[in-house]
């Protein structure tokens, strides 16, 4: 039996997961762990996806770890979708790491001044590894437990694999470091060239795409798209559907020292409205991000779309995406729907979907109106197609070509050398 740990903090690079976690498991030669850190749990729970997390490894830490963690969460989980115990453990378990590495002064300095972005629990993540006799490891491009987990993997010897879900601009500066996880699976040739750019070798990179979007065409997500457009009248209207995608947009950029406007989001959605209110041979959709705690404002021809609403369906239901950075804009290009990008937003630098050909920018709010009408006119086709999302298949490749490095053989009949 080959035993698999895959680890994965929630949003985006669990849903890049679950695909290939789901194929995993149709093997009886692979025995999975998953590792679903924060908000993974939630995801891995919606596709009954069998989960630990760090709450079922707290026997392998130092028993002051519940002191610490208790001290630092509260009597409360400051979320609704993580368990206060897992959140106890979690900071608990990280800050003991912390003071292992840099000594209980400097951990309280580093702590105070970066909080969770400093956790690198490299200590913890050896012992979790080699209680799990682990002989691959899988994880994305996220940055602390991820990162140690795959650098644990490193100074174990044992072979990782990590899964980058976009453009890996911020995340290079250790995902292209030498020898950072056996090989890394990443989303096109602009991201392999960047990293080979960074000093990594070309054949420690596979171009498989990001199994997330495999779904984006499916005949299922045609069929609900179809289903949405009758269910809103739709099917018959000559309007030009036009669909937000809104996401939060912090005071301060996590990585990096550049400034936001919080009330951005709004002000796209005011002008898309005040737009919508003028030109009657145009509709609105609006997706608020799951973060957003928004209360919607109705008007004619402006609908709301909420959060159970599949969007995969609902990118087939309209015309143009309009986005800041959401992974969204990226999804409906690989559709191939038109999508127009504001990018005055601090994560533009991160999805720079406008230089890469994705949409067609503007470089303030006031300009989105004339952005729509030329938009409106110009004829767009994605590149991509159904028949070439098939990343997960594509991963699967990846992962069997490691393992069958060390046990040759293996997976075809099923005995280890």
């Amino acid at each position: 039996m080959i035993n698999i740990c895959i680890v994965s903090y929630g949003g985006g690079h669990a849903a890049m997961l679950v695909p290939v976690i789901i194929k995993l498991k149709k093997n009886s030669n692979f025995n999975i762990t998953v590792l679903a850190l924060t908000t993974a749990g939630s995801v891995m729970e919606n596709h009954n996806i069998d989960y630990v997390s760090y709450k079922d490894f707290t026997y392998l830490a130092d028993k002051s770890f519940l002191e610490k963690g208790t001290s630092m969460v509260g009597k409360q989980s400051a979320s609704s979708v993580i368990p206060h115990v897992e959140s106890v453990a979690y900071h608990g378990i990280n800050y003991l790491d912390l003071i292992k590495q840099y000594g209980e002064l400097e951990a309280s300095n580093k702590y105070k001044s970066l909080g969770r972005q400093v956790f690198y629990p490299i200590n913890f993540m050896k012992c979790l590894l080699s209680e799990l006799n682990v002989d691959l490891l899988i994880a994305t491009n996220s940055p602390r437990t991820e990162r140690a987990a795959i650098d644990a993997a490193s100074e174990l010897q044992l072979k990782s694999l990590c899964l980058i879900d976009l453009f890996a601009l911020q995340e290079v500066k250790w995902v292209g470091t030498k020898g950072y996880a056996s090989k890394l699976c990443v989303l096109n040739q602009s991201v392999k060239d960047m990293l080979i750019d960074a000093g990594r070798s070309a054949n420690e990179i596979e171009i498989t795409g990001n199994p997330a979007f495999d779904s984006l065409s499916s005949l299922a997500a045609i069929a609900s798209g179809n289903n949405i457009k009758k269910s809103r009248g739709w099917d018959c209207s000559k309007l030009t559907t036009l669909l937000y995608a809104s996401q939060p947009e912090p005071a301060q950029h996590p990585f990096t020292d550049l400034n936001g406007d919080p009330e951005l989001p709004r002000k796209i959605e005011q002008s898309l409205c005040d737009f919508i209110r003028v030109n009657t041979n145009f509709r609105l959709v609006v997706r608020y991000h799951p973060s957003e705690n928004v209360d919607f404002l109705p008007q004619e021809r402006v609908y709301f779309s909420p959060r159970e609403e599949d969007l995969h369906g609902l990118l087939h239901a309209v015309d143009i995406v309009i986005v800041t950075a959401s992974t969204v804009g990226l999804e409906a290009y690989l559709v191939g729907k038109k999508v127009i990008s504001v990018d005055n937003s601090i994560f533009t630098e991160d999805a720079p979907y406008s230089r890469m050909g994705i949409s067609k920018g503007v470089d303030s709010v006031g300009l989105l109106p004339e952005k729509i009408v030329s938009v409106c006119q110009q004829s767009q086709s994605s590149k991509y197609s159904a028949g070439n999302l098939n990343a997960t298949q594509k991963v699967i490749n990846v992962i069997e070509e490691l393992l069958d490095e060390d046990c040759l053989g293996y997976l075809k009949c099923g005995i280890r050398p």
